[in-house]
């Protein structure tokens, strides 16, 4: 029998690749007990390099079902994004890894993406990348390169300082949980774009909302729609900050994220999808290992007394001004 415990080791590592070319965790987790059963099928006394063979197994299964998921996509109800994950998956370039950048990966074709993940992420050779996607090395270059190019037009800098990014997350949590209108403005850009993805499952806005205060409403109508304020979790989604919110019977029901420019929330994805959800399934384990946690009161008491404070200040600023006026 083949060893099982090699295989193990190899798990987070292959698990990488499937879910950086499907962007889906349920999927990458058939592909790798698929990849699994293969192994203990094989003869692997001819096979040099296990990991390696093993990967381009994966890359194989991982960009079939790519291809597939594109054309569905095509018939897919509301805005399409990535299903998140509590995880953060070691030995990977944490750009590739980052919610947004997955989110940027939607735009290209299924070569296009196939092929950047596996030069990018994993180092593959293009002979091994030529067989993996059905076309001859050379090609696969121009595939890269055209990949490239296509993410460089379209990539923001979204990664902001992770304290300015942890603030903000805080501050936008509290106003929201407050329904504070003014509040949140502040902390979003003028053409900020919220989108929503319920694929049909459940309700949810069918195109991308625009602009501070059609966004500004539909984080208060959403918000109220929660039931249970207690069954509300922060977290990370692939390395990125989120909310997580859970139903009474402990199932997932929503996770948010968003990116930064300029100092301020330029995008929102509200990630609604059951289908979508099932990494956060098992919130006592999840909860156990870390991966999630109660909101932190004492920071919220923390902002709320230093935007009193501020207020404060401004006052007496003003006073002073009138007074010398």
């Amino acid at each position: 029998m083949n060893d099982i415990n090699s295989f193990l080791s190899w798990k987070t590592y292959l698990f990488s690749i499937a879910y950086r070319i499907t962007g889906s965790y349920a999927d990458s987790e058939d592909i790798v007990q698929e990849s699994y059963l293969k192994w203990l099928s094989l003869d692997t006394s001819n096979i040099h390099n296990p990991k390696s063979y093993l990967g381009s197994v994966v890359a194989r299964l991982a960009f079939d079902l790519l291809k597939k998921a594109s054309r569905k996509k095509e018939t897919y109800i509301g805005p399409y994004l990535p299903e998140p994950i509590p995880e953060i998956m070691e030995g990977v370039d944490e750009e590739k890894i980052n919610y947004a950048f997955l989110v940027i990966l939607e735009t290209l074709n299924p070569f296009e993406r196939a092929v950047f993940i596996l030069r990018e992420s994993f180092d593959f050779d293009f002979q091994t990348i030529a067989k993996v996607v059905g076309k001859n090395p050379t090609y696969c270059r121009k595939l890269l390169s055209r990949a490239k190019q296509a993410l460089k037009s379209r990539k923001k800098k979204f990664e902001p300082d992770p304290k300015l990014h942890a603030k903000l997350f805080l501050e936008f949590s509290l106003a929201c949980a407050k329904q504070d209108t003014k509040s949140l403005s502040l902390l979003l850009q003028e053409d900020v774009v919220a989108y929503s993805d319920g694929g049909g499952k459940v309700h949810a806005a069918r195109i991308p909302i625009p602009g501070i205060i059609r966004v500004t409403t539909l984080l208060k109508q959403t918000t109220k729609k929660i039931s249970d304020p207690s069954q509300v979790y922060f977290g990370y989604a692939n390395q990125t900050p989120a909310v997580i919110g859970y139903n009474p019977d402990g199932k997932p029901i929503f996770v948010q994220m968003f990116t930064v420019n300029g100092g301020k929330i330029d995008q929102i994805f509200n990630i609604v999808n059951p289908e979508k959800l099932k990494g956060f399934q098992n919130l006592n384990q999840l909860r156990k290992l870390g991966y999630i946690r109660k909101p932190n009161l004492f920071a919220f008491v923390l902002i709320t007394l230093k935007k009193k404070i501020v207020s404060l200040f401004d006052l007496a600023f003003r006073s002073i001004q009138k007074n010398s006026s």
